[in-house]
């Protein structure tokens, strides 16, 4: 019997054998499942997508944690030479979240305009190498006054704005928080001329806001020998504190409100030793004192009440609200 076989090991005259089903079968699922990875991992994630955004400010993992993280991929569109529009989209409904960032020049006296302060004792407040404040929604930072354009109005503040844009869409507070921290190194050291001392060069501190709760009219806004003792709201509702930092930390902001005010708060107090914040007062009639080594200033925003309507709310007038803060604030930090 001829048993001479073929180059491909099939005896002469034998049918060719072929190639398993199954075979086949596996190695194409296996090419599909890579191709599917593929596409999940550039439409879901940042994996393939590790270049900067927004001008060179941030990265997309930055952008991610701000925005709440989860899955989606993370682009930008640049919509002018001092802003961006972050979006971080996926393949499932609900997934397509929105961050805005500006870097805009505010008029002087930001963030303790009066009327307007933007420092709020319900965001988190940034001190050391980066001032600002945030929360879940968005946030500022204050970029050294080096970095203010020529034409600008004296005394005008460089501020990097981030903001929550799509709807229903709360972001992530920590996120929040080293986005700005990020976006504005990079602004500073991409700006010829920009830096300055005090910003990027030091440690972030941190002081988070504390629950609302009652106002204890013996120690408001906890600091000792603060007493507004009959203070309550026009119709008898009480006195409502939250409050960041506290005066033996060196900063404390204090917002006071009535308990169910749809007006929000009635009063903004402030100890600030920071001295990138601190600047924001220069040139305005606050109070002022040394106070463990540091300039610290002693400010408030006041609603206005009329005669009749402080006489119901037993509130002292601006210029008696004013001592009673600054005094007890200032013997509580045993400032000179």
């Amino acid at each position: 019997m001829d048993n001479t076989q073929s180059v491909d090991d099939t005896a002469v005259g034998d049918p060719p054998r072929r190639r398993s089903r199954r075979g086949a079968w596996t190695a194409g699922a296996a090419a599909m499942a890579v191709l599917l990875g593929g596409a999940f991992a550039y439409f879901n994630t940042n994996v393939l997508n590790s270049g900067r955004i927004c001008h060179g400010w941030v990265t997309p993992d930055e952008a991610a944690r701000a925005l709440g993280g989860g899955l989606g991929r993370v682009s930008a569109s640049e919509d002018s030479a001092t802003t961006c529009t972050i979006r971080q989209a996926g393949w499932l409904p609900g997934q397509d979240k929105r961050l805005s960032l500006r870097s805009v020049t505010e008029q002087a006296g930001f963030p303790f305009r009066r009327g307007t302060w933007e420092i709020s004792a319900d965001r988190h407040v940034m001190s050391g190498g980066t001032h600002g404040a945030y929360d879940a929604y968005g946030g500022w930072a204050l970029l050294p006054a080096a970095c203010a354009k020529s034409g600008d109005s004296q005394g005008a503040s460089p501020v990097l704005h981030a903001s929550v844009t799509s709807q229903d869409t709360t972001g992530d507070a920590d996120g929040m928080r080293d986005l700005l921290a990020a976006a504005s190194r990079a602004l500073i050291d991409g700006s010829a001329g920009c830096a300055a001392p005090g910003y990027g060069d030091a440690v972030t501190r941190t002081l988070a806001p504390s629950p609302a709760r009652a106002a204890d009219l013996d120690k408001v806004c906890g600091i000792a020998g603060f007493q507004l003792a009959k203070a309550q709201g026009p119709t008898g509702r009480r006195v409502i504190e939250q409050v960041i930092g506290s005066p033996d930390r060196g900063s404390l902001y204090c917002d006071l409100s009535f308990d169910g005010d749809k007006d929000g708060a009635f009063a903004h107090l402030a100890v600030v030793s920071d001295p990138a914040l601190a600047a924001a007062f220069t040139g305005r009639d606050v109070n002022r004192a040394e106070c463990a080594g540091r300039a610290t200033v002693f400010a408030l925003d006041l609603r206005y009440f009329d005669a009749s309507e402080r006489a119901a709310t037993h509130l002292p007038d601006a210029a008696g609200f004013t001592e009673e803060f600054t005094e007890a604030a200032g013997t509580a930090m045993r400032c000179a």
